[in-house]
């Protein structure tokens, strides 16, 4: 059987090992053992880290896409 290809390679949570500050709002810091969003750009391969609150509105609109290409190709996504 063939590999599923993985589109989101540029995402992650992870655990941060330090404290950060979050690209979206500096205001926002992330505490070290704190999870965190992660996205790595392409054009820099930089990683930005996001916090809880500033991933949930990025998370809600990727599901929101992801639900539109589920039913743009006559599918159902997962769990309704």
């Amino acid at each position: 059987m063939a590999k599923v290809r993985d589109i989101l390679i540029d995402v992650k949570i992870e655990q941060a090992q330090r404290q950060r500050k979050c690209r979206r709002n500096s205001s926002h810091v992330i505490a070290k053992g704190e999870w965190c969003l992660v996205v790595r750009t392409n054009a820099t391969n930089d990683d930005y880290s996001y916090s809880r609150d500033a991933a949930k509105p990025m998370l809600d609109a990727a599901w929101a896409k992801l639900k539109g290409i589920y039913e743009g190709l006559g599918m159902s996504p997962p769990g309704t």
